[in-house]
């Protein structure tokens, strides 16, 4: 039930709360575990698979906040990355998440991040809808009708000539995408001390 029509409802206000939550016992598994070819070249790949991802996620968040920053419940943005996915920046997030666990070599932690990501932001998603179905009727209707709810359709992507900049709120996500690139550095510095045998983790099958 929607709390109000311009309202984000109990699910959405959450989200960032519970990513939070989960963050310390995610960071504990990846710390703590590793998989059993660890630093072979078949894991090697998948680690500059990862890097590949992680940055693909930074630059694509960072084109979401340029075409819909600050406007997201005032006009229906339907250009750029929104005219391939209604929910991109949801979808790039979870690209750095998938991005993060391949860099770390990680492919179980990996596949339980990706279930338990798609599991979460499904209800958050469907929630989101219902709020901008009330805001902007039917052409929300059509655009539904016209973008897939989540993963991209392959397409070029529709642009604008002139789009509008909310400087404060770029800011704010060059702050959030930095915890990707962060991420990558860590991960770095847990296969140095894994080498020098300073740190070892759980040996997984994959």
């Amino acid at each position: 039930m929607l709390k109000s029509v311009h309202g984000k409802t109990p699910i959405e206000r959450k989200r960032t709360l519970v990513t939070w939550l989960l963050a310390p016992a995610w960071l504990t598994i990846l710390i703590a575990t590793q998989p059993k070819g660890f630093e072979t070249l078949g894991y090697s790949l998948v680690e500059f698979t990862g890097f590949f991802l992680v940055f693909g996620a930074v630059l694509g968040r960072l084109s979401c906040t340029l075409y819909i920053g600050g406007r997201k419940d005032l006009s229906l943005c339907q250009s750029g990355p929104y005219s391939l996915s209604r929910n991109p920046l949801y979808f790039f997030s979870f690209l750095g998440l998938i991005g993060v666990c391949l860099a770390a070599q990680n492919i179980a932690l990996m596949a339980i991040s990706a279930v338990l990501f798609l599991a979460y932001y499904r209800s958050v998603i469907l929630n989101e809808e219902r709020r901008l179905l009330s805001l902007f009727g039917s052409d929300y209707i059509l655009y539904m009708a016209r973008v897939p709810r989540f993963f991209p359709r392959f397409n070029f992507p529709e642009s604008e000539d002139t789009l509008l900049v909310q400087s404060q709120v770029f800011v704010r996500s060059l702050r959030d995408v930095s915890w990707f690139l962060a991420a990558i550095v860590g991960i770095e510095v847990i296969e140095e001390l894994r080498q020098a045998a300073v740190i070892s983790g759980w040996q997984l099958p994959v």
